[in-house]
């Protein structure tokens, strides 16, 4: 048959129907459409999650009782209606909305004006028994249209299960549930136990698991990304915390540090101590943006040492910051001779003080590192790097925290000196407490107390410096009035352990 009625039209010819195949369904196209993100605005977690969610896929949150769930659903739901959208949170077999709103009432993001104007509540417990998945899904999607819902939280969706004849109808209903929200450009949060949460877990485009689990004496709450359809994410085990602002995600340090490259630019200046014989040791002072490991024993001097270098600086016109574990600001501001105290009070020098009793590592290093970003400091003290050690839950993660650190501060041009504190007062032997931590740094100085004819003595000497030569004389040093005073080389020998002895022929 052919088309000839159009004038000067070409002729067509109309070929007989063809066997379908299962490739017919799919055609070509020119680009891959991007996916837009949906953040969560929880800090910490669009981290992991390499930027947010994808708008339209489907995510389960999977924990058991008491690891968060319903918080991070509420802070999610609130956080995206102050942002300008719009957000239906549905329940089934959890508890009743107005003790969930009573709640969530110390919360700081649980903003009452949201609720019934961009967050809305609503019950699905009672169409699921009467009519089964499809009345749920109706009601489901005739609310979203009505509120133009772009979120859909729904908490205690492990209860469906239960209702479901079989795991193949409960998977059925989660994925037109899915399909059905996708089409309405509607992001979808599942919140269910971890015994209820395997079956939907194949059928969702994300699933986050939060833990809870026993560390020692105390209990810590983890998070973990175990799939995310679409996008790069940092895998294993993040530290979170539940506060007055709701929940707070922690990335382990490494991890988040992992993809980035060594930071490293051009040092133009040095930055002195203020001790001119300390100085004349280290050729002028530390590299800008190095890394320095103050190390020795007890009372030898380590902190006083730190304080110098902060004096010096604020001195100069240099903010500083120091980050301390036991000694408080008030304490540090007296330090002997120092004049710190002014500049405490006019904010030149800052203090970021934690007692070092159940605090998380990685909470620490996030703090510290948004303090250096809104202070903007020169020098940079951690007294003493060796008390943190003791608070990781993971062991291992010791070796590999350090050099996250330092490159991140490295970035920042910030010149750190990390004291770290050795146990030994006398020992033929030498060692760093944290594994890996002296390679990791740009200089090592070494201030240990020896003992020679009874007396005591204080001695120091530059262990290491990167790119510069120094002076790695052992010399004596004495702290009076105003601080730490460096003299002459130590007249002694076998000085390193301890335990010194009279040069020959002295």
């Amino acid at each position: 048959m052919t088309i000839s009625s159009v004038p000067d039209a070409p002729q067509f010819t109309i070929a007989p129907p063809r066997q379908e195949t299962p490739f017919d369904s799919v055609r070509p196209i020119s680009t891959f459409p991007e996916l837009q993100r949906l953040p969560t605005q929880i800090p910490g977690l669009d981290t992991i999650l390499g930027g947010g969610l994808m708008v339209g896929d489907a995510y389960l949150l999977a924990g058991e009782p008491g690891t968060g769930k319903t918080t991070l659903g509420n802070q999610v739901a609130f956080a995206h209606a102050a942002a300008g959208g719009a957000v239906v949170f549905a329940t089934l077999l959890t508890e009743s909305h107005d003790r969930m709103l009573a709640h969530l009432h110390d919360f700081d993001f649980a903003d009452r004006s949201l609720v019934g104007e961009r967050v809305h509540y609503i019950s699905l417990l009672g169409s699921l028994q009467e009519g089964g998945f499809e009345e749920l899904v109706r009601l489901l999607v005739e609310t979203l249209r009505t509120h133009r819902a772009t979120l859909l939280v729904i908490d205690g969706a492990g209860a469906a299960r239960m209702l479901a004849d079989s795991d193949f109808d409960y998977a059925r209903f989660m994925h037109g549930l899915q399909a059905r929200t996708a089409l309405l450009n509607c992001t979808m949060m599942l919140l269910a136990g971890e015994r209820e949460a395997d079956v939907a877990a194949t059928h969702v485009g994300g699933l986050i698991q939060l833990f809870n689990r026993p560390t020692n004496a105390r209990d810590t709450r983890w998070v973990r990304v175990a799939k995310l359809r679409g996008s790069n994410y940092l895998n294993g085990q993040h530290r979170f915390a539940i506060g007055s602002n709701g929940i707070t995600v922690f990335p382990r340090l490494e991890s988040a540090s992992a993809e980035a490259e060594a930071a490293w630019f051009q040092p133009h200046e040095r930055l002195p101590f203020g001790v001119l014989g300390l100085d004349a040791m280290v050729a002028g002072g530390l590299q800008e943006g190095s890394a320095t490991l103050a190390i020795g024993t007890a009372g030898a001097g380590k902190t006083l040492l730190s304080l110098h270098f902060l004096a010096e600086g604020a001195r100069r016109g240099e903010q500083g910051l120091i980050a301390s574990f036991n000694e408080t600001p008030r304490a540090l501001a007296s330090g002997a001779g120092m004049g710190l105290g002014p500049h405490f009070d006019s904010g030149l020098v800052q203090s970021m003080w934690r007692p070092p009793l159940e605090l998380a590592p990685g909470e620490w290093a996030w703090q510290l590192l948004a303090a250096i970003d809104e202070h903007q400091p020169r020098r940079l003290v951690i007294d003493a790097f060796s008390d943190l050690m003791p608070l990781f839950a993971i062991p291992e993660r010791t070796a590999l925290f350090p050099p996250a650190l330092v490159n991140r501060l490295r970035a920042r041009k910030v010149t750190t000196i990390f004291v770290l504190e050795i146990d030994a007062f006398a020992s033929p032997s030498l060692s760093v407490p944290v594994q890996n931590l002296s390679a990791t740094m740009d200089n090592g100085i070494l201030m240990r107390t020896t003992e020679l004819r009874s007396p005591l003595h204080r001695m120091i000497s530059v262990l290491k410096q990167r790119q510069t030569a120094f002076d790695p004389t052992i010399r004596e040093f004495t702290i009076g009035p105003h601080g730490i005073s460096v003299g002459e080389p130590f007249d002694a020998s076998a000085l390193m352990t301890g335990t010194a002895a009279p040069s020959p022929g002295r």
